[in-house]
């Protein structure tokens, strides 16, 4: 049985993984889109900054709840 912080560590450790891989995705279609002739470039960004912001975004706000959580203990 996890105690308390083991499962604190393991669903870091999962959120991490998995923002980690999106956001490589976001970067790899982003690149794709940057140095293909098809694709007008002012419009990559218009789409991505959004997810990008999310998702960035989601990371920091589990680090501060994490932090906020520690302090009310």
């Amino acid at each position: 049985m996890m105690n308390k912080d083991n499962l604190i560590n393991f669903v870091v450790f999962l959120v991490t993984i998995c923002l980690a891989i999106i956001l490589m995705s976001v970067v790899s279609v982003m690149m794709f889109g940057l140095f293909s002739d098809k694709v007008d470039n002012a419009a990559i960004f218009k789409l991505i900054e959004p997810s990008f912001n999310m998702i960035v975004g989601a990371f920091v706000g589990l680090l501060g709840g994490l932090q906020l959580g520690k302090q009310i203990e």
